[in-house]
Order: structure tokens, then C-alpha cells, then sequence
């Protein structure tokens, strides 16, 4: 038995709470009951982790509310739905975020697309591992900016510790200086690759996450009315854990993150909720 809160093995028998087995945490120093579900969560974490994945896989948030009550027999309000969407995309994220992996292909793609956000075009921007189609780093931006270059490189560069040996980007000048401020080198083994290809060469060059656009715009179809930045903003990092960890891939045939060896073992958003949970109550 583990502790809910802090994932510790110090635990003891602590009586019974409505008639199922309590235990307290000698570390966290806080009670708990083994029901399955994460402690303060009133709804199974199945049916939370079932309403993730039908809703990133495409279903909109009313279609989830229908399956919900058809194959669960539960009824939950659309407006709940949605909440768990948020908060699991943002907690899950962060949770993500403290991963890293080794054994990268080497050579990444970074690209950039128009999403619009409060009637105004916004940038989202990813770098993509080649091999494993893996995302290390997403940026969501109002403007396409050297800055914003600047914060996406940072943001691959702490994904790994592993150097890139080839960088490939569209015709922006704005990848330039950040990439020279996140990978220059005066040292030729530490030397990485810069290729900036414009028009029908750069659509070619960058083909693998094109794809991943279309994929991510389809998805946002259902999404009616995209609010306020920061509520976009959580949503597509929801997004991008849904792509990593959780859907099978049909070129790779398996997730991108066990692909890009990245070292957690989940098998969908229910695992993920879970670690990403005790994550954030050891923070505490």
C-alpha cells in the first residue's frame, strides 16, 4: 500500500470510513481510503480518464457527456466535463514536462501554425523529434517573434540531454537567433546542423509536422468558439499529451513517447492522471 498523497510505502491501518479500510501516512502525516480514485475526487477516475480521451480523440465535449451516461450509466454535466479537461491537461502537462529521454533520433523539425484565439490569429509552435515523432516542445504565442524562438529552443533543449545534430525549420528569420542562442557552438563536436528551407523545399522538409497540423486542426474543429488565450492554451497542451503518451501512432505502431524512450509507464490518461496527481501533492 501507498500513500495517495506522497506515494510512500510508510503507511498504516487507520480504522474504517464508511465502511472501507483507512490508512494514514506516517511521512505526509495524512489519512487516506483505498477506493481507486484520487483522494478528493468524487467521480470514478475511470469514467475522468475515459471523458480525456474521447474528447481529445475527437468527440466534442457534449458527444463525451452522452458515452459517459451510455456506457457508465452516470450523469455529468457538460460544464464538468470541461473542467476536468483544464485541469488535467494543465496538471498532466506539468507532470510531463519533468520527463526526459536519451535516445532521440537527432535530427528535429520545428514549425509553426495560425490558430485563432478571442478573433485573433495566434501562433502555436512545436519541435518534433524525425524518428519517433515525438513533440519535446510547444509554445503557444501572440506574435512570431525572435523571443518566442527563443523560449521554444530553451524549452526542446531541457527535453533531453542529448544534443541534436540536425535542426530543420521553415523560411522565418525568427528561428535564427534562437536557434544561435540555444545551440551555437564554437566547438565542432558540439556543432549542431541549422537547415532553413523555404517554399515547396521547406514543405517537403518539414512534412512530418504539416501532418501534425492537420491533425491538431481537425481536432480543434469541434472545439466551437475558442475563448480566451489561456483557456486555448491549456487545451493544446492537453493536446499534446494526448499525442505523445496516449494515441498509437500508425507509422511508428506505438506511442511516440515509448518510441522516444521516455521514461514513464502509462497506458492512457488514467495512469497519467494518477502520477501526475501524487506529483503535485509531493510539491506541496
Amino acid at each position: 500500500m501507498k500513500c495517495k498523497f506522497c506515494n510512500s510505502n510508510n503507511v498504516i491501518k487507520w480504522g474504517k470510513q464508511k465502511g472501507k479500510q483507512a490508512y494514514f501516512c506516517k511521512d505526509c502525516k495524512r489519512k487516506f481510503i483505498d477506493n481507486g480514485n484520487i483522494e478528493k475526487m468524487r467521480t470514478d477516475l475511470k469514467i475522468i480518464a475515459f471523458a480525456m480521451d474521447t474528447y481529445f480523440e475527437g468527440l466534442s465535449v457534449r458527444k463525451v457527456q452522452r458515452q459517459i451516461a451510455k456506457i457508465y450509466g452516470v450523469k455529468v454535466n457538460s460544464s464538468t466535463i470541461w473542467r476536468w479537461i483544464m485541469k488535467y491537461s494543465q496538471i498532466v502537462d506539468e507532470y510531463v514536462n519533468t520527463v526526459s529521454s536519451e535516445v532521440l533520433s537527432g535530427v528535429w523539425h520545428v514549425d509553426e501554425t495560425v490558430i485563432k484565439c478571442d478573433d485573433r490569429k495566434r501562433w502555436f509552435w512545436e519541435v518534433m523529434d524525425e524518428e519517433s515523432k515525438f513533440i519535446l516542445a510547444s509554445h503557444f504565442s501572440d506574435n512570431r517573434t525572435t523571443e518566442d524562438s527563443i523560449k521554444l529552443f530553451m524549452k526542446a533543449k531541457r527535453k533531453t540531454t542529448q544534443r541534436p545534430e540536425e535542426i530543420c525549420v521553415d523560411g522565418s528569420y525568427s528561428y535564427i537567433k534562437g536557434f544561435k542562442k540555444a545551440f551555437w557552438s564554437r566547438y565542432k563536436d558540439r556543432k549542431v546542423k541549422f537547415t532553413r528551407r523555404v517554399g515547396i523545399r521547406a514543405r517537403k522538409t518539414n512534412n512530418i509536422i504539416e501532418r501534425f497540423h492537420s491533425t491538431l486542426k481537425m481536432r480543434l474543429k469541434t472545439t466551437r468558439g475558442l475563448g480566451e488565450f489561456r483557456t486555448v492554451s491549456s487545451l493544446l497542451k492537453g493536446f499534446i499529451v494526448h499525442y505523445n503518451y496516449v494515441r498509437i501512432h500508425s507509422v511508428i505502431g506505438t506511442t511516440p513517447a515509448v518510441k522516444a524512450g521516455m521514461n514513464i509507464n502509462v497506458r492512457g490518461w488514467e495512469d497519467l492522471i494518477q502520477k501526475a496527481t501524487k506529483y503535485k501533492n509531493t510539491k506541496r
